[in-house]
């Protein structure tokens, strides 16, 4: 899995800007972006856009040849957790992919308390941060070489 992801700094404070406050031409740069930085790499026909509250992210599949050249035994390691919102996807991605229901919502370490910039903390409990659970404890063998 490819993953590229690009932040903004407010022109104003020099604070990152949170990109629930990234207007729509903003989203558009950093989708076009994220192409330019993934061109030549992966396969563009599986891939999913999504964001954090701080990186607008790609995912993109790995090509065919591309598995090849991992030796086909790559495995999930150090699983990091949910989006915040997923934006677009070319294929339904599975639960593991999808935001936690019920975040808790740390602070950004480093900047002010704002309600748009925090690390998300899965709880649990829901769809999505079961099935994050057992990729990381390696219940899901989907993920495991």
């Amino acid at each position: 899995m490819w993953l590229a992801s690009v932040s903004r700094r407010s022109p104003i404070t020099d604070r990152f800007l949170p990109t629930p406050r990234w207007s729509a031409d903003q989203l558009a740069e950093g989708e076009t972006l994220l192409d330019q930085l993934l061109a030549g790499c992966g396969d563009p026909g599986g891939q999913r856009s999504f964001r954090m509250n701080l990186t607008l992210c790609r995912h993109r599949l790995l090509t065919t040849a591309e598995v090849r050249r991992t030796g086909g035994g790559a495995c999930a390691h150090g699983i990091a957790g949910g989006p915040v919102a997923v934006l677009w996807e070319t294929h339904p991605g599975a639960a593991s992919t999808r935001p936690c229901a019920n975040p808790v919502r740390r602070p950004f370490p480093g900047e002010p308390v704002d309600p748009d910039l925090w690390l998300p903390i899965d709880c649990g409990r829901c769809p999505s941060c079961r099935a994050r659970a057992a990729i990381a404890t390696g219940e899901d063998a989907r993920w495991t070489a």
